[in-house]
């Protein structure tokens, strides 16, 4: 044999090798369903069939001593917040402002009330290219109001297990 001859075959075998190593199903697809986020969704008090969107809401964590803003002061009738999966709790402040930053009432407290859930972890293996997911258990859910009060009048837990983020899990009343 010569030996340009054995350079394109040993070339050969190793472009072979590289294609067939990597393979289609080592990358988790977007569509599958990994660790979910708990989703609340906003009621009227007084019309508890109708959706509401609390005005100007921010949604804080606090972790070790930090503060994470998840959103400022948004509009929706529906959120997905994030359960930490190390711990059996995450808390969040919800507060609610009366108005944009820039014309706001300088009189004005905003209304903070903080939210803890609680729950159980379980790891579900996916599948080789994703591993494993972090459902949760059995969640519950207390809320403590700020000086002025709760603004949050009450709550109801539609889904105790979070398998999936594609329905609320808790229906807020406020």
């Amino acid at each position: 044999m010569n030996r340009s001859f054995l350079k394109i075959l040993v070339s050969g075998v190793v472009l072979l090798m590289l294609i067939m190593g990597c393979q289609r199903d080592d990358i988790c697809p977007e569509s599958t369903q990994t660790t979910p986020m708990l989703i609340l969704s906003f009621y009227d008090v007084n019309d508890r069939e109708s959706y509401k969107s609390p005005t100007n809401l921010s949604v804080r964590s606090m972790v070790s001593d930090s503060i994470k803003t998840l959103y400022q002061r948004i509009n929706p009738d529906t959120i997905q917040i994030p359960l930490r999966t190390d711990q059996n709790t995450t808390t969040y402040t919800f507060t609610l402002f009366d108005a944009e930053e820039d014309d706001e009432d300088p009189e004005f407290t905003p209304d903070t009330d903080t939210l803890t859930f609680t729950y159980g972890t379980e790891e579900v293996y996916v599948n080789r290219a994703c591993a494993y997911k972090v459902i949760y258990n059995s969640l519950k859910l207390t809320i403590e109001g700020g000086e002025e009060g709760e603004w949050i009048d009450s709550y109801i837990i539609e889904e105790p297990n979070i398998e999936d983020d594609t329905e609320s899990h808790i229906s807020i009343f406020f």
